[in-house]
C-alpha cells in the first residue's frame, strides 16, 4: 500500500497538474476552530513551514475546508462534487478505499502528531475520573496492551466488521461509566450497521472498564456533538478527540474540555477523491 500511495504521490509531482485553484476538502468538524480559521491556520502552517505541514500538490493550491459532523455526510458531499477531496487519517482512508472502491489518493500531508485521547468536564468529578484513566493508559502502554490492540484491531484488521467486544460485568457497582463514540474513525472508531460498537476504541474502553473495575455503557453520537454531550452530562467521558500538538489555539479542544493521556497518534493525512 505505502509504495502505491509513494507512486501516486511521485506521478502528482511530475504531472505538474497542481493549479492555484481553490480546493474545497472535506474534513470531520473542529469543535474550537470556524471552518475559516481552521482553513487560514493550514495556510499559515503551509506558507511558512512553522508546524511542519506540507502536502503533494504546491502551496499554490488554495484549500478550503469544509466541515461535516459525520463521516457519511462527508462520503455523501464527496460522492455529489461538493468538495473534491476529503481529508482523513491514513489508516482510515485506506480502510474507506478498500471497502467502498471507489477512492484514490490526490494528496498525502504529514503534520505535527495528531492524536486519539478521552475527554471529560473540567469539574472535580471529571479530573478525578481523568486521573484513573490516565493511569489505565499509562500502564496499557507500559506492559504493552496498547500495541497489541492496535495490531489487531487496526494494522491487522480486514475490511469486515471487526469482532465485538464483550465488556466485563461486575456485581455489586453502584455507578456505571457512559462513554459516547461516534464511529466516524473506521477501524479505529467503528459502529456497525445494527448500532454496535466495534473495533479499538471499544476494545480499549473495555480494558480500562477491566482495570477500573466498573461497568461501561456505550451511546451513540454524532462527531460534532462530542462538547455538548460531555458538557450536558449524558455522557462521563467521550472520545475521538483529536488535534494537533504545539499549536497555538488548539482546533478541536474547548477550555472546558479536559483531555486524558493519548492513546493513539498520527502524523499522516490522505486527501481522497472520485
Amino acid at each position: 500500500m505505502r509504495k502505491l500511495l509513494s507512486a501516486l504521490l511521485l506521478l502528482t509531482l511530475l504531472a505538474g497538474i497542481a493549479s492555484a485553484e481553490t480546493r474545497n476538502v472535506g474534513i470531520l468538524s473542529k469543535l474550537n476552530m470556524s471552518q475559516e480559521e481552521y482553513s487560514e491556520l493550514i495556510a499559515n502552517g503551509r506558507r511558512a513551514g512553522t508546524w511542519g505541514f506540507f502536502t503533494s500538490k504546491p502551496a499554490a493550491g488554495e484549500i478550503v475546508f469544509k466541515f461535516y459532523d459525520t463521516l457519511q455526510a462527508m462520503q455523501l458531499a464527496l460522492n455529489a462534487g461538493e468538495i473534491e477531496e476529503a481529508a482523513l487519517p491514513e489508516v482510515v482512508a485506506e480502510y474507506i478505499m478498500n471497502v467502498t472502491g471507489q477512492y484514490k489518493v490526490t494528496s498525502i500531508a504529514k503534520t505535527k502528531p495528531a492524536y486519539l485521547a478521552f475527554g471529560f468536564r473540567m469539574d472535580d468529578n471529571g479530573k478525578a475520573l481523568a486521573e484513573k484513566f490516565n493511569d489505565a493508559i499509562l500502564n496499557m502502554k507500559g506492559d504493552g496492551t496498547l500495541s497489541v490492540l492496535q495490531g489487531i484491531y487496526i494494522y491487522d484488521a480486514g475490511i469486515g466488521d471487526p469482532e465485538t467486544i464483550t465488556f466485563r460485568k461486575f456485581d455489586n457497582v453502584d455507578k456505571k461509566i457512559t462513554i459516547a463514540v461516534t464511529g466516524d474513525l473506521p477501524p479505529i472508531d467503528y459502529v456497525a450497521a445494527d448500532g454496535t460498537a466495534a473495533g479499538f476504541n471499544t476494545a480499549v474502553i473495555a480494558e480500562i472498564g477491566k482495570r477500573l473495575g466498573v461497568n461501561v455503557e456505550l451511546i451513540y453520537i454524532m462527531s460534532g456533538a462530542r462538547a455538548s454531550t460531555i458538557m450536558s452530562g449524558r455522557a462521563d467521558a467521550v472520545f475521538w478527540i483529536q488535534g494537533f500538538r504545539d499549536v497555538k489555539k488548539h482546533s478541536d479542544i474547548p477550555e472546558m474540555i479536559l483531555l486524558s493521556e493519548p492513546y493513539y497518534e498520527w502524523n499522516e493525512f490522505l486527501f481522497i477523491s472520485r
